[in-house]
């Protein structure tokens, strides 16, 4: 079976990148033919490793190349017409069994193209995440149209994928949902030995952004500064909100425990030595670090916003889960977690147990059946 990605790029850190990539490459070892088209790579590296059996082509639409609102408003109307063509005629010319949009922008016009293929649409993000930026009234008027937008074009493609059982709630009215969880590769970690080479290490990975919400991870920090002696909180990710949060850290007196590194996509190393993730994410899809996580018995912390960490997170189980926004309560489950090493022992043990449900080998098996039955 041939099979057609399109997304924006595949040079950044992100969990979208992370599991298309790792998508892309299982189905290739599967003997499928799988084709990535990015419209903005603008020839900088891939981030995480394609197998040379997958084909990667980028068009160079480049919606983002003009800095200012006013000119990428002008020039809009004239990329889109180039995206369209541009997809079209790879389209006629690799005869796909499958196209799938990932909700860049084709996924405006890709449902249309009348190319005998079958069109899927996956999503990454929550329904409506846009709106929950905090933005001014103009901006939050666009963003209420193109989420409504969404939801019509949507309806438009063949399957329509989503992350979680809590989002597809949220898409009411569509009939052709269905729900497919990332996967995660397994680690050859021996589970009785999970603590062995493990530090007093609690980790948060991410793009800092406002998304993120790694300010609400350092306001809660700040709360139990005296508790956390001996612990060390890492970030990992890169990101426009940086130096604004080194300087909440600075501010807060946190140096000495919390510190900001770069993105890696040798994040395994990361989890093997790290006893807890935190997560202060605003909103999400289903996050990758939370089933990564899981997968390296590496209980989480996490604001139960929308959406993803009800779907992953059994709480007292395999983590805790804290109402979002509260800081206060997730401060109190750091110091409770960081104070007690049979809930650490506890918590790693059921996380590891409920990783099994997001193993490549599960998750791809639903995509091929998806994809089988589409093409029947």
């Amino acid at each position: 079976m041939r099979i057609l990605y399109c997304i924006s790029s595949l040079f950044n850190s992100a969990g979208m990148e992370r599991i298309i990539t790792a998508k892309a490459n299982a189905l290739s070892q599967m003997g499928h033919e799988v084709i990535i088209v990015t419209a903005e790579q603008r020839n900088r590296p891939i981030f995480f490793p394609l197998l040379p059996s997958v084909t990667h082509r980028d068009i160079a639409i480049n919606y983002t190349e003009n800095k200012s609102f006013f000119a990428k408003l002008v020039n809009y109307p004239f990329k889109r017409r180039k995206h369209e063509k541009a997809i079209t005629k790879i389209l006629l010319e690799v005869k796909p069994d499958i196209c799938i949009s990932t909700m860049g922008n084709e996924f405006l016009f890709l449902w249309k193209i009348k190319d005998g293929s079958k069109k899927l649409l996956e999503v990454h993000f929550s329904k409506g995440y846009r709106l929950m930026y905090q933005r001014n009234f103009l901006w939050r008027i666009i963003d209420f149209y193109r989420s409504k937008q969404e939801e019509r074009k949507a309806a438009k493609y063949d399957k329509f994928v989503v992350l979680t059982h809590e989002d597809k709630q949220h898409w009411k009215g569509l009939n052709n949902i269905t729900v497919i969880p990332n996967f995660v590769t397994s680690p050859t970690v021996d589970l009785n030995s999970l603590h062995i080479s493990k530090e007093n290490i609690l980790i948060a990975v991410g793009r800092l952004t406002y998304q993120k919400g790694f300010d609400r991870l350092i306001a809660a920090c700040s709360l139990i500064k005296e508790e956390l002696e001996g612990w060390n909180i890492c970030i990992y990710g890169n990101g426009e909100l940086k130096q604004k949060l080194e300087s909440q850290i600075r501010k807060n007196y946190l140096s000495d425990i919390i510190r900001i590194y770069p993105a890696t996509n040798r994040i395994d190393l990361v989890y093997k030595k790290s006893k807890c993730l935190l997560f202060s994410s605003r909103f999400e899809g289903l996050p990758m670090v939370l089933i990564e996580a899981l997968s390296y018995g590496i209980p989480s912390i996490a604001f139960s916003c929308p959406c993803g960490p009800r779907d992953v997170i059994q709480d007292n189980r395999n983590g805790v889960l804290v109402q979002d926004g509260d800081i206060i309560a997730f401060s109190k489950a750091i110091k409770k977690f960081i104070n007690d090493e049979s809930l650490q022992e506890k918590l790693s043990r059921g996380a590891k147990d409920s990783s099994a449900f997001f193993t490549k080998k599960n998750i791809i098996k639903q995509w091929n059946h998806l994809f089988e039955d589409l093409c029947k």
